[in-house]
């Protein structure tokens, strides 16, 4: 088993089945606007209300736009489709899933651990301004 640097509270994971980057930790918020703006359905048909969005990460060399804050979530899921929508590429390898931007070039790398893709958001030292995103509320 691979380790991956850092606290769990730190990990965010690669996840294909979620629409939009979203935590429910407020502490990762570089900046955030706490904002009601309605729920997320979960896979098991649950509800979490959404409390607001903005940027997370050290507000520096690391920084994901739009992000959700969501009550009660327990883990920080980056979305696959949210980044694709975006136009980068993610590709997937056995053990790392890698995420390139419109020129080919890296720009995160995920570590696979027990089959899920982790990136340690401690650790990461990429500027991505890059995974913007548009409000858009149609999807609520």
């Amino acid at each position: 088993m691979q380790v991956i640097k850092g606290d769990k509270k730190d990990l965010l994971y690669l996840n294909s089945g979620c629409s939009r980057h979203m935590t429910g930790d407020k502490t990762k918020f570089a900046k955030l606007e706490l904002k009601e703006k309605g729920f997320v359905t979960y896979g098991d048909n649950n509800k979490g209300r959404i409390l607001g969005n903005e940027v997370i990460g050290n507000g520096s060399s690391f920084n994901i736009k739009n992000v959700l804050l969501v009550e009660g979530l327990r883990h920080n899921l980056i979305s696959t489709s949210q980044l694709c929508d975006k136009g980068f590429k993610v590709m997937f390898e056995p053990n790392n899933c890698f995420i390139y931007d419109a020129y080919g070039s890296i720009v995160l790398i995920c570590k696979k651990v027990n089959n899920i893709y982790l990136l340690d958001l401690h650790h990461a030292s990429f500027s991505i301004h890059c995974l913007l995103t548009k409000e858009d509320d149609t999807w609520l």
